[in-house]
């Protein structure tokens, strides 16, 4: 599609898609791919629609239908990466009365979209760690190329069978969720790194023990690798929270210390935000220690970064593809914005001639926390 950047696409079944015709490489006219820390990953791409085509015969025969599984592959000086792995789960069709104008547009999710189909509500897992469950959960997809990477909490917390235990709600997908959002953990499949593979990652935000990216360079003349960023300042984001539980046997109210978690969460900045806005964690009261910890943990975890950016470059200028849920510096915005960072969301808009990123970034506080970024 340019100098420097070639694109590759795989599709068929949920076990064995195969390159794509070169009807259906010419009928493409974009094709955006979203990555984002909280979400599904999610795809869609647009295509030219001819009555006599062959491509249009493809449409007839079900080759864009749901359930249909989509591989693509950008590979950008020579570097192949896997941006997506996943599978239909819409189709629109726009047909037009002027010739060539038609168009097929297909819309889908990452392949955490096939832990998502069937409600397995009710299924024990007696006498379990959180960590267990997930990886029991996770190891049925491995038919489909994905590979659970489970890192246990800090905190283990496993429950009496004899007096209860926990049983499933809700689908794999929510329910690996749910549990990660109940003890500070991040749930995510990563594509790659060979196309048909995939790695579940359910464990602790990791991005600040990540290598830094080249730096996204603004305001530096010749050195300019962006075309737009801009910077956000929430100063109610930062909140304190209040807890207190129940001890079982003696019922006495027992006031649990919010733990420090710089270790597990840095705000990659030398000053962080005071705390103007205070919380009460619900539900808490009647949870053991053990459990009640985890529940802080994961509500501390999920407290909103202050300092927030966004912006758009050109990759084949940037000379590499941005890459969500790492770390990347920003020089060129000040000394109060300048620094490390962890990248929230990359959207990859790719067209004929064109490879551009939108992305957003995080973190937890202001001035840079390093001397030097790499570039």
């Amino acid at each position: 599609m340019n100098r420097g950047l070639y694109l590759s696409i795989r599709m068929g079944s949920l076990f064995n898609p195969s390159p794509v015709s070169q009807a259906v490489i010419e009928a493409i006219t974009e094709i955006q791919v979203t990555n984002s820390v909280g979400s599904q990953s999610g795809f869609q791409m647009k295509f030219t629609l001819g009555k006599q085509s062959p491509f249009n015969n493809l449409l007839q025969s079900g080759y864009f239908d749901p359930r249909t599984r989509v591989i693509i592959i950008a590979t950008v000086h020579g570097t192949p990466q896997v941006l997506m792995d996943g599978i239909i789960t819409k189709q629109d069709v726009t047909p037009s009365n002027q010739p060539g104008q038609s168009t097929l547009t297909v819309t889908g999710l990452d392949l955490s979209a096939i832990m998502d189909f069937i409600d397995l509500t009710d299924i024990p897992y007696p006498a379990m760690p959180l960590f267990t469950i997930v990886a029991l959960i996770l190891a049925k997809y491995a038919v489909f190329g994905v590979a659970p990477l489970v890192i246990p909490t800090s905190i283990i917390a496993i429950q009496n069978p004899l007096e209860r235990f926990r049983k499933q709600q809700g689908t794999d997908f929510n329910y690996i969720n749910a549990l990660g959002q109940a003890s500070g953990h991040i749930f995510y499949l990563e594509p790659g790194p060979e196309p048909g593979m995939s790695i579940a990652y359910w464990g602790p935000e990791y991005s600040k023990f990540t290598t830094p990216q080249p730096a996204l360079s603004i305001n530096m003349d010749a050195d300019d690798n962006v075309e737009s960023l801009s910077f956000s300042y929430d100063g109610l984001a930062a909140r304190q929270y209040l807890a207190i539980i129940l001890e079982q046997n003696s019922r006495i109210p027992i006031p649990v210390p919010i733990p420090e978690i710089s270790i597990l969460k840095s705000p990659l900045a030398q000053q962080t935000p005071p705390n103007l806005k205070s919380a009460r964690l619900e539900d808490i009261a009647r949870n053991g220690l053990g459990e009640a910890a985890l529940k802080i943990l994961g509500a501390l975890m999920a407290t909103p970064d202050a300092i927030s950016s966004s912006g758009q470059l050109d990759v084949l200028r940037y000379g590499r593809i941005l890459k969500a849920r790492q770390l990347v510096s920003v020089r060129g915005g000040s000394n109060y914005y300048d620094g490390l960072y962890q990248v929230k969301s990359v959207t990859h808009n790719i067209k004929r001639g064109e490879y551009k990123q939108s992305f957003s970034l995080v973190r937890g506080g202001v001035k840079s926390s390093i001397e030097r970024v790499s570039v």
